[in-house]
């Protein structure tokens, strides 16, 4: 029953703190984890420099912020600008790609029609009809609202720009005052557990997302030169976006790969066919062999676990849940261990 009581304790706070408290202080929470992660990584840099206990430490410290921020924020910005571009490059060839789309609309109509002894034109009308309503809706259900999201829109980015000025001055101050904060924590009981959970989630998180990070580097690398060698045009975004939808275990690299073989086959070009279906065979071997060795038991979640997870995050707090359920179950586990062995030292 105190098992009982302490997971049924764990997951409401959870919970409450995800729904109520995470929006309230999330700078503050992703300033946090940034130091954590980058300050042992500065302390290395400079160990051996007289700077790091002089005074120009907090120079140093504020140089390297600023520095980390702005290659973030560059990063993001060749990302952003590299999708707008190919993104402006669909839009300015929309009337080929949609020529190209409704001839395979039609030919496999076509193919409907004759297997179930309809008039020729009969399938293709209807889905056309249907299109055009679909449209139709859509456009007058959008243009009212474009306005109001514009304006709702602008607001948010003042929003958004404000929150990351906090978040970058935020780390500023934990990153100078890391050492006294931890020896403060170290004082109690409850901060040194909170120091061996965070330690804890630290080194999970690290081993779970190098993995990841490798695998969906070579699952990148393949689908990028498989897309090249068909010939596509945007090979350098479908490339890693497989390889990101190929890291969510409830999806996989054969939602994008296997729809795409079928249009190949439809379209009579079974060698492309052949060369996205090498790349899907490749990317599950590549995860089934190569996930088991990198990860094995230092994360300590199974599959099940994490699908469940993330489906129960994206019912809870929508695309960002995706990411809140893992981390709060690694969150829930250590908690639960240590609450579970304090109560027993106790008893």
């Amino acid at each position: 029953m105190k098992k009982v009581g302490v997971l049924i304790l764990l997951a409401a706070g959870i919970y409450l703190s995800f729904r109520f408290l995470l929006p309230l202080v999330l700078p503050f929470v992703i300033a946090g984890i940034v130091s954590v992660i980058y300050y042992p990584f500065l302390r290395k840099l400079y160990r051996n420099s007289d700077v790091w206990s002089g005074k120009k430490k907090k120079w140093i410290l504020v140089i390297s912020v600023v520095l980390l921020y702005m290659v973030l924020l560059l990063l993001i910005g060749w990302v952003c600008g590299y999708l707008f571009d190919q993104g402006h490059s669909i839009l300015l060839n929309y009337p080929f790609y949609q020529a190209k789309l409704m001839c395979l609309l039609k030919h496999c109509c076509c193919r409907v029609d004759t297997l179930f002894h309809m008039e020729d034109g009969v399938c293709f009308a209807y889905i056309s009809d249907m299109a055009d309503n679909i449209w139709g809706n859509s456009m007058s259900a959008v243009i009212p609202k474009v306005t109001t999201y514009s304006v709702q829109a602008a607001g948010r980015l003042f929003g958004i720009v404000f929150e990351i000025v906090i978040t970058v001055i935020a780390t500023f101050f934990l990153i100078q005052d890391y050492e006294w904060i931890r020896g403060k924590m170290l004082q109690s009981e409850i901060g040194k557990s909170i120091c061996q959970v965070i330690v804890k989630c630290k080194e999970t998180l690290k081993t779970y997302l190098k993995a990841q990070g490798c695998i969906m580097l070579m699952d990148g690398a393949l689908c990028t030169l498989a897309f090249f060698v068909i010939d596509q045009p945007y090979f350098l975004i479908l490339g890693p976006l497989v390889a990101i939808v190929d890291s969510l275990p409830v999806l996989g690299a054969g939602m994008i790969l296997i729809p795409y073989m079928l249009i190949l086959l439809l379209m009579k070009r079974v060698g492309k066919a052949a060369v996205l279906l090498t790349a899907y065979l490749g990317c599950l071997l590549i995860r089934q062999i190569t996930e088991p060795k990198m990860i094995g038991n230092k994360v300590g979640m199974r599959p099940l676990y994490t699908i469940m997870s993330m489906y129960v995050g994206f019912r809870l707090f929508g695309v960002f849940g995706f990411l809140l359920g893992p981390l709060g179950v690694l969150i829930g586990r250590e908690l639960y261990v240590k609450m579970i062995a304090d109560v027993e030292r106790d008893t």
